[in-house]
């Protein structure tokens, strides 16, 4: 659905954030970014740890999750950003839910494209069709150092191969407006567990577009026609 530049307020619209996904990078975000734009909103496409240039990018031990998610709330408070809207690929939609469950009084609309769902126990699946994809992953990032680190992509696939009740229980903690997108049958994520996260959500509503993993790259126009106008309503607070 196309959006009306003069029915967009800009000081209505909350500010819009975006979070790329591993091996990516910020410039990922182009096409949101000048479908945004002719509305008067900029948005902010920051860059994740262990990611940019050999000389610019942040490193940290581990590579934790939750040292993701610390350095991310750390750009958007230097951004000056108490309430915004929050948009996350592959690894930067789950650490957008990670974002989500711990601060929701601060985000008005999510929207989780690819979303990497964890398993709730060992008996539980991950979040790949098959177990080999992650390791497809791993060495073909081998060859990607001057993009990215290699160790960080082995780190955080680990990470989310592993089970992650705590993730499961903080979902009843998101209470604004969701809008999931998944890549449908040519993605290498399970499908199947998008459903299950939408259930667990209080307002949540899951869209499928045939992309694949980056949708907003190789389905752009019709990932725009439902991202725009979503982001783009006006802060009911």
């Amino acid at each position: 659905m196309a959006v009306d530049p003069s029915t967009v307020d800009p000081r209505s619209v909350d500010p819009i954030v975006c979070l790329h996904g591993i091996t990516s990078s910020h410039t990922t975000w182009g096409g949101l970014v000048l479908a945004t734009k002719p509305h008067g909103v900029d948005p902010h496409c920051l860059t994740l740890l262990g990611h940019g240039p050999l000389g610019a990018r942040r490193r940290v031990d581990g590579y934790s999750l939750e040292a993701f998610v610390a350095d991310v709330m750390a750009q958007i408070n230097r951004l000056g950003l108490e309430r915004f809207q929050l948009v996350g690929h592959s690894l930067g939609a789950h650490l957008a839910s990670i974002i989500a469950e711990s601060f929701p009084q601060r985000i008005s609309r999510l929207v989780l494209e690819e979303l990497p769902v964890p398993a709730r126990s060992r008996a539980d699946s991950g979040p790949v069709r098959h177990r080999w994809s992650g390791l497809a992953i791993k060495v073909g990032a081998l060859s990607g150092c001057r993009r990215f680190d290699p160790v960080m992509v082995s780190r955080v696939l680990d990470q989310l191969g592993t089970p992650r009740p705590g993730w499961w229980q903080g979902l009843a903690r998101i209470t604004m407006p969701v809008l999931m997108i998944g890549g449908g049958t040519t993605s290498y994520l399970d499908q199947d567990r998008l459903s299950l996260v939408a259930a667990e959500l209080p307002d949540a509503r899951l869209i499928r577009i045939d992309g694949g993993h980056r949708v907003h790259i190789t389905r752009e126009a019709e990932f725009l026609a439902r991202v725009v106008p979503f982001l783009l309503q006006p802060d009911q607070l």
